[in-house]
């Protein structure tokens, strides 16, 4: 594990979790909910400023459906910012792209369908990063989930999505290290203690579904703290727990399972290594936001989609 690098988007989202924090709270609702709002991205996007730190909304990407978006597009670090008037219609949906990003939606059921994410880290990139300290480049869609039960209410919490990689090229190779340079896509929620009268109110975690990385066919599981700006724990579960088959290999992979019993062992995780110094009981936490997406510290073109994504909470 020493190898891999610490590239676990925490870096630049100190901003949307404290949004995330400061705008969830528990409702009564129907024994299985959709969690996700707008699940197969048609609503479009609210693009935010590249800058890392906070949630700077600069412009939309008006989408498919007439709806106000529900969905953040996140390109921390880019040095090539999107811009509304980048949008294209294609033969199966909408595309928004520069030299550095493409963005690509279709209706669900297509062959386009759903979301496809696209970086060209050789533009963004004049030269290979040198150290973990240098910025990398993310191009995520996030959002904070639609008001989901505790843990300890939960009696199952579903996730599926299916996932195809269609490119993924090292661009240059000098110098290259996978310590360094990488390109994963990846999952993550957020999972926080809402209890107000609870010790430990707010403190939080982050859990990982990693769909891709370039140097693992089956990605490893991966828990350490964040050596970004936020510090929090980070449990990610081997990609093996999730689906049977590699992103690698170019055709669709379903990604499933019911996270929750994931979810207590990630709270149990972070309270045993500290990081978690508050309450020990699930009733107290539930999971908050959803970042789907890339993060390329190395100079790979990469793309990546995905379709029929759910978070269903069961209830009884």
């Amino acid at each position: 594990m020493n190898a891999r690098p610490k590239v676990r988007v925490r870096r630049t989202l100190g901003g949307v979790l404290a949004l995330c924090l400061a705008g969830t709270a528990p409702i009564a609702g129907a024994a299985d909910r959709e969690l996700i709002r707008d699940p197969h991205f048609q609503g479009g996007f609210c693009l935010l400023e590249p800058k890392p730190g906070k949630r700077v909304v600069y412009g939309e990407l008006v989408g498919l459906a007439p709806a106000k978006p529900v969905w953040d597009l996140a390109q921390w670090s880019s040095r090539f910012p999107l811009q509304p008037g980048n949008r294209a219609a294609t033969a199966g949906g909408l595309a928004w792209s520069n030299n550095a990003k493409t963005i690509r939606v279709g209706p669900p059921g297509s062959p386009a369908a759903d979301l496809a994410l696209a970086v060209n880290a050789g533009a963004e990139y004049p030269r290979p990063r040198k150290s973990t300290s240098q910025p990398w480049v993310h191009l995520l869609v996030q959002q904070n989930l639609a008001s989901a039960p505790a843990l300890g209410e939960l009696t199952a919490c579903n996730f599926h999505v299916e996932a195809r990689l269609t490119l993924s090229r090292l661009v240059d190779t000098n110098n290259y290290s996978p310590s360094l340079h990488a390109a994963q896509y990846l999952v993550y929620l957020t999972v926080a203690n809402r209890n107000p009268k609870a010790p430990g109110y707010q403190e939080c975690f982050w859990f990982g579904i990693p769909l891709y990385d370039n140097r693992e066919r089956i990605v490893p599981a991966y828990e350490a703290q964040d050596f970004g700006d936020t510090k929090l724990f980070i449990f990610t579960p081997s990609s093996r727990t999730f689906a049977g088959k590699s992103t690698h290999d170019g055709e669709w992979v379903t990604f499933e399972k019911d996270l929750l019993p994931l979810l207590r062992q990630g709270l149990q995780h972070a309270r045993a290594k500290g990081f978690i110094k508050g309450s020990s009981d699930p009733a107290d936490y539930r999971p908050l936001g959803i970042f789907i997406g890339w993060e390329v510290p190395g100079v790979f073109d990469v793309d990546l989609q995905i379709r029929n994504l759910s978070l269903t909470a069961i209830v009884p």
